[in-house]
Order: structure tokens, then sequence, then C-alpha cells
């Protein structure tokens, strides 16, 4: 390794000269007129451009996932809640592009969740009171545990991704940037790159 290392070297002696007598390349200013005809793009943040049309849950499904999180993240001393940050429909988009077995896990825990409302209340899980809820939601409270059964595995990986989607919303972001400074950098997918 050494004997290539010094023909390389011995190699490379005889350009080094050449290389310090060039001038370094630099582009050329373009002209005030050039400048001129620049044209100045507008960046928008998609989802302000537009409203998202739910397509992988289906409406009660969507509607049970809106009241999970809404009672999961409400809205608290002016910051939005899950809902207010359209956590749902981001969430149907997110869950619609996973894999199979985590679309599963969301399709069969939500229905679960209806299911469990209406065979213990006689109502769909969007209309159940919060203290209703709470009784439905109680495995969330319960000891963890490595392996837990599927519906509570659903509840914490729900739970988990709505605070994740709320707390990374432009909405979210909006409002706490303005209330604590180091919040700013929360979101900085959707700040544009100056």
């Amino acid at each position: 390794m050494k004997r290539r290392h010094v023909l390389q070297t011995l190699a490379a002696l005889p350009a080094a000269p050449l290389l310090k007598a060039q001038p370094p390349v630099v582009p050329p200013k373009p002209s005030p007129a050039a400048v001129e005809e620049i044209p100045v793009i507008e960046s928008t943040i998609p989802d302000m451009a537009g409203t998202t049309v739910p397509s992988f849950f289906s409406q009660a499904q969507l509607t049970t996932l809106r009241r999970l999180s809404e009672l999961i993240a409400p809205a608290i001393s002016g910051a939005p809640g899950a809902v207010e940050a359209r956590a749902p429909e981001f969430l149907d988009f997110l869950i619609g592009e996973s894999p199979a077995e985590r679309q599963e896990l969301y399709r069969r825990g939500l229905d679960e969740l209806n299911s469990r409302a209406g065979s213990g209340f006689h109502l769909s899980f969007a209309e159940v009171s919060e203290e209703q809820a709470a009784k439905l939601l109680a495995p969330l409270c319960a000891q963890w545990t490595a392996k837990p059964d599927q519906f509570t595995a659903f509840l914490r990986t729900a739970k988990q991704d709505i605070l994740q989607a709320t707390q990374n919303s432009y909405e979210w972001i909006h409002v706490m940037s303005k209330r604590i400074r180091s919040a700013g950098g929360l979101g900085m997918y959707w700040f544009p790159i100056e």
C-alpha cells in the first residue's frame, strides 16, 4: 500500500505547478436586465391550497377517528386540537399509504371501538359522552405490557399518531410558534425554504 501511495505522489508532482497557475473559475454576474426577467414564483402550502378528500377509511371509521382524535388531543388554551389541525384527514392519507398490517390494525381497531360503544351504550362511538368514552378508552390507562391485546395496541398506536399529526400540523405550529420561541423549529416542513 505504501509503494502505491509513493508512486501516485510522484505522478502528481509535475501537474501541481500547473494547477496553482490557473485562476479560479468564477461565474459571471447576471446583468440587471436578466435579473428583472427572472420570474418570482410564490409558494403555497399544499394543505392550504385544497381540501383533503378522505379515501381510505369508511365514513363510519372516519367519524370514529375524528371523535377519538377530539378526545385524545382536544383544543386547549387557544392551541388547536387534533380536529382543528385536521389530524384525522392526515391519518386517513398516512394509513392509506402504510403497510397492510398497519392498515388492518386501524380498520379493526376503529370497528372494535364502534362495536364496543354500540354494545355498551347503544350508541356509535361518535355519539358517546366523555364519561362513556373514558370507559371505552380504559386500556390506555392500564398498566403497560410488552404484548398488549389487539385493541390496546390499536389505541396506543392511534394515540401516538394523533398527537404527532396534531403537533406537526401547520395550524398547531402556527399558533405555538407565536407563543413559544423554540416551537418554531418543530414544524420546519411547513415553512418555505428561503
